[in-house]
């Protein structure tokens, strides 16, 4: 998951786009997407092991315009219509606004960062997780559909064994060890 969550984390551009736009520090965005990342992830994986439809999360990671946006995250962040598009991905990950207000207020409790930032920055970073997911997803995803003709199921196993590193069924250890890599 580290790798995944570094095209995030890691990724000056994004970091300071974000910040640029909702008017904060960039090392404040930073802190708040270190955060954030990892939950969201975490969302991801809890969607797609659920018994909820995750048919258009896997259409939306599946849906290249997301994976381009790790490229290019100030294009991405300066076209605008992020926020908007975030919000369709973020009821997806955490299933209501309120639990996406919930992640907020854990954050803030974590970075001292008011929780309207981090509730603005929410939506603007959701579609960057989508694409992370699809970006490093995709060569598992073509060879998967080169092999059987379809992705009937397959992309979900996919994602989950690259959210759980350590194939324990849990990503709460793997995110701590993120967590300290970062923190430590």
């Amino acid at each position: 998951m580290a790798g995944l969550l570094d095209s995030i984390v890691n990724n000056p551009e994004l970091v300071e786009s974000i910040a640029n736009e909702v008017g904060i520090k960039t090392s404040d965005a930073g802190s708040v997407i270190t955060y954030l990342a990892p939950i969201l992830m975490g969302a991801a994986k809890q969607n797609f092991q659920s018994s909820r439809d995750s048919g258009d999360l896997l259409r939306q990671i599946q849906d290249s315009q997301f994976s381009d946006m790790i490229d290019a995250p100030k294009k991405a962040v300066a076209k605008g219509g992020l926020t908007d598009l975030g919000n369709i991905i973020l009821r997806e990950l955490t299933g209501s606004k309120e639990n996406s207000g919930k992640v907020a207020t854990h954050v803030q409790k974590e970075t001292g960062i008011s929780d309207m930032i981090i509730k603005k920055i929410l939506p603007m970073i959701a579609p960057f997780i989508i694409g992370a997911l699809g970006k490093k997803a995709a060569p598992s995803i073509n060879q998967q559909q080169q092999d059987s003709g379809s992705m009937t199921g397959g992309l979900e196993n996919i994602l989950i064994s690259m959210i759980d590193k350590d194939h324990d069924g849990s990503i709460v250890d793997d995110m701590m060890k993120m967590a300290m890599k970062y923190f430590a």
